[in-house]
């Protein structure tokens, strides 16, 4: 009977997914464009591109690029996640991403941004705020699908784009990045975009080191195969305002709202209702490599755990089975098994937000660089600051670590400046594979940046390799003689090497 349930509650969230995407199908053309606005202030359209980022994040790709990471399970998910951690990836999720960013989201900010451009006098603060989020899109949508329209993308005399290169896309979003930061006005009489502004309020300078740390990010991705980057990554790190403590994080917020609640959360309480879950959810498992690294890290084990996954349960009565936690290799359905931790609530809950770029982040890639240039005391030195801080981050939240836990895993860890290079690197990759949990598409795109762990493919899956990339949607394909032949899914990214 509870197979049957599950079953009939699959098939209804996938109607429910049918029927909203539905209504988005008709504008998979990106220079289509019925519901955009014509002449809206920004402080309106902003709080619209920011929902729909942060909804695709949380529903459309999270999911899907966790588990490509192998950070999540399915581990048979009732059917709601089983195809996509196999690799039967969904026409509706890609087409639902490519048209929510392309035509609710670029051609918005495209819109804001030439009114804050054309006003007198010119608005730069606003103008800079919405390069600043156009570039975070593309960027986006390069690292899902490769080749996509970029210097043509938000032409309205365009009606089809042509396809530009991965290495042109991110290259050229370094200069914009360049240019929208230099547009900054801190101090200025004109304002950005405040209330409309969900992520800094208006905080221009907290802009600044948004725009800087992506631009960071994407230097990082550009090095793996061009090192001759690095004296703009020196030049950022040693003098550029960056995103370096928690409280400067680019992050959209969800609310303790239904109707303003992170979307994940919204699929368990609709679908799942947390019934005979523990204190997990319905739907999300632990992925085994993750959980088999942060089991061998430390002496104790990586505290992180805990806040990341539940014991595992049993299912019939729900109670507590196990007081380790346990992970679920890619492609293998065990539900119900009792010896698969669940996906925590204190990540799987309504106020968690879509965490862009985090300090974390910041300084593991400052890490990286100095381990790279052999200088590992300075590597060490950053190393810490990052696991300090992806640790800090629950503070005052569900799942907060004490900090004699923190520094004891600290402790226990190899310093860095012991290891030779090769090691040292690898521990920091270790690290950041732990820190991007949840933050997709960061996540999966970490993993094919370095390749570290190690993957296994997934059993049953549809391809002989990892999954690199979207397949473009089909009605891109069929409206746009411009796009490119579909490679195959397993084709890796220009970055990676």
């Amino acid at each position: 009977m509870k197979n049957l349930i599950f079953k009939k509650v699959s098939a209804t969230f996938f109607a429910l997914v049918l029927l909203f995407s539905a209504g988005c199908s008709d504008f998979l053309d990106i220079n289509e464009d019925p519901n955009a606005a014509t002449e809206v202030e920004g402080d309106l359209l902003f709080p619209t591109a920011l929902g729909y980022i942060a909804s695709n994040r949380a529903i459309e790709i999270g999911p899907s690029n966790t588990l490509w990471a192998q950070i999540w399970s399915s581990n048979g998910s009732t059917g709601v996640f089983t195809d996509s951690e196999t690799y039967a990836v969904s026409s509706f999720m890609t087409g639902n991403t490519w048209s929510f960013y392309y035509v609710d989201v670029l051609k918005n900010l495209e819109l804001v941004r030439q009114q804050a451009e054309s006003a007198d006098p010119v608005r730069n603060n606003v103008a800079a705020q919405a390069k600043i989020l156009q570039s975070y899109v593309f960027y986006e949508l390069t690292v899902l699908f490769g080749a996509v329209p970029y210097t043509e993308a938000v032409d309205s005399e365009i009606s089809q784009p042509n396809f530009d290169d991965q290495e042109t896309i991110l290259r050229g979003l370094v200069t914009d990045l360049t240019e929208a930061v230099d547009q900054i006005e801190i101090g200025s009489e004109l304002a950005g975009v405040t209330d409309g502004d969900l992520i800094y309020k208006g905080d221009m300078a907290k802009w600044e080191k948004f725009g800087n740390s992506l631009k960071l990010r994407i230097l990082m991705l550009i090095r793996n195969k061009d090192n001759s980057v690095d004296s703009e990554i020196a030049d950022l790190l040693e003098n550029e305002p960056l995103i370096r403590t928690n409280a400067d994080n680019a992050e959209i917020p969800f609310f303790n709202e239904t109707n303003n609640a992170n979307n994940l959360w919204k699929l368990n309480n609709q679908f799942a209702g947390f019934v005979n879950a523990g204190n997990g959810n319905g739907y999300l498992f632990a992925g085994d490599p993750l959980v088999s690294l942060m089991k061998d890290l430390g002496n104790n084990g990586d505290p992180r755990l805990g806040t990341y996954f539940e014991y595992a349960v049993d299912f019939d009565d729900g109670t507590q089975q196990t007081s380790e936690y346990f992970g679920q290799e890619a492609g293998v359905f065990d539900y119900n098994d009792g010896e698969t931790s669940m996906l925590s609530q204190n990540i799987i809950r309504q106020d968690w937000p879509s965490r862009i770029v985090t300090a974390s982040e910041v300084w593991f890639y400052e890490a990286e660089y100095y381990a790279n240039q052999g200088d590992l005391d300075e590597a060490e030195v950053s190393y810490e600051e990052g696991i300090r801080l992806s640790m800090d981050y629950f503070d005052d939240k569900p799942g907060s670590i004490p900090d004699s836990e923190r520094d004891d895993y600290i402790n226990a860890l190899d310093d860095l400046s012991t290891l030779g290079q090769t090691q040292a690197l690898e521990d920091i990759h270790e690290q950041q594979y732990i820190d991007v949990f949840e933050k997709a598409p960061e996540n999966w795109t970490q993993w094919r940046r370095v390749k570290v762990p190690d993957l296994p493919v997934p059993q049953n899956a549809l391809l002989g390799n990892i999954i690199r990339r979207f397949p473009y949607p089909p009605d891109e394909l069929s409206a746009n003689p411009n796009a490119p032949s579909r490679p195959s899914n397993d084709t890796p990214m220009w970055f990676e090497n």
